[in-house]
């Protein structure tokens, strides 16, 4: 049977694969400066700290660009996105996740809205998002 340090360790261990860092922000009701009418997004840091960027690690689905790009054998690829964050970050729908620092430099900056989690394990080791990119 499966004990509490045995997952503790777990956890920890996954915890050591989260290697880059992120800002998380749930966004609010815009504010609208009545003096200029210009909305200004607003929004409250809900997590800042490790999290892991990753793909599902295979082609998720093929989406054919119309008739003449499918005779011409055009096919845009479409990947699962991924965020892992230690277990216990209490995140939500909605979610905006931007990479603050990583390994890859290609992630960088870049912007995520959460959409569900992967939550049905009795014994979870991390906590797991669905994304997509959040241009």
């Amino acid at each position: 049977m499966l004990t509490t340090s045995v997952l503790e360790r777990a956890r920890e261990s996954a915890e050591t694969l989260m290697t880059d860092e992120c800002t998380v922000v749930r966004p609010g009701e815009a504010a609208t400066d009545p003096a200029t009418g210009v909305a200004t997004p607003a929004g409250t840091k809900v997590y800042e700290g490790r999290c892991k960027v990753q793909t599902s690690g295979g082609l998720a689905s093929e989406n054919v660009e119309g008739s003449a790009a499918q005779a011409m054998g055009a096919v845009s690829l479409v990947w699962s996105l991924y965020i892992h964050f230690p277990f216990g970050a209490n995140l939500r729908n909605g979610d905006l996740v931007t990479v603050m620092k990583s390994s890859n430099p290609e992630l960088v900056g870049r912007r995520y809205r959460m959409i569900s989690p992967q939550s049905e394990k009795s014994w979870a080791t991390a906590c797991r998002w669905n994304v997509r990119e959040d241009a």
